[in-house]
């Protein structure tokens, strides 16, 4: 049964919890997706504004200071939604908005993989295909059922945080911070322009490929990657800034620090 008020009761129970709390193994997790993410990012955005090699000696300290910027805006962002009237109806409606989200990227996710299983099958029974070089054929198979899997486990706890959010359930909770986390493991490498390159183009497919079709790839398709990348991490970190806020957790009947708590339980 919802409780109406839950957030009103949620704001209660955050003034009550105690301060000091053991910060364990899961949390440190945390931490370093989070911080790592936000290394990428400032990475990113530094080789991005300062392309000259005259500003590689100080491309350091430019990520630093970039690093600092979108930590003060972070926590800027917290702190207005920490200071928010506590009225159930606003925190209610962010919560739907998430679950449509976390819906569409369940709906996304999951006619990808169904997509990628389907072409594989046909592909397979294709006699050009057949034709292919053998390790090119392993290569895209291999690839096809890894990626495949992944979308459909994604999808998975995507629609687990689109149902169990509005509801205030903790299995949408954790659907949703665990999709938020594999995304930005799975995908934080590719803001680098290398990893990009050998990801749109494997060693194994370049080669078919002449130089100008190369150069074409590497022009048009890279800097769509890296920038599609830089968008989700960007979104991914506000929504786990929501998510994490105090009064959110409250809701969800869990401490401040849920997620060691969570582990010391378990252990």
């Amino acid at each position: 049964m919802l409780v109406p008020n839950a957030f009103l009761q949620a704001e209660h129970k955050d003034k009550e919890m105690p301060g000091n709390r053991i910060f364990g193994k899961t949390g440190w997790l945390l931490v370093v997706v989070y911080l790592g993410a936000l290394t990428a990012i400032s990475s990113f955005i530094a080789k991005s504004l300062f392309t000259s090699n005259d500003f590689g000696y100080f491309l350091v300290f430019f990520e630093v200071v970039i690093s600092a910027g979108i930590l003060f805006v972070l926590a800027k962002i917290h702190k207005s939604l920490r200071d928010k009237d506590s009225n159930s109806k606003w925190w209610n409606r962010g919560l739907r908005i998430l679950a449509v989200i976390f819906g569409f990227m369940g709906f996304s996710t999951f006619i990808v993989g169904y997509g990628l299983y389907s072409s594989l099958e046909e592909a397979q029974s294709d006699p050009g295909f057949q034709n292919l070089d053998p390790e090119i054929r392993q290569y895209i198979v291999q690839g096809t059922y890894t990626f495949g899997t992944l979308f459909i486990a994604s999808s998975a706890l995507a629609f687990a945080a689109t149902i169990g959010l509005p509801l205030r359930r903790k299995f949408g909770w954790y659907g949703a911070v665990s999709l938020i986390l594999i995304q930005i493991i799975a995908v934080t490498g590719l803001l680098d322009k290398d990893r990009a390159t050998f990801f749109v183009l494997p060693p194994i497919i370049a080669k078919e490929f002449d130089e100008a079709q190369l150069q074409q790839a590497e022009m048009v398709f890279v800097p769509l990657v890296m920038n599609g990348v830089f968008a989700m991490l960007v979104a991914n970190i506000t929504i786990v800034t929501f998510l994490t806020l105090p009064r959110v957790l409250a809701a969800f009947d869990m401490p401040t620090d849920v997620l060691s708590t969570r582990l010391a339980k378990g252990v």
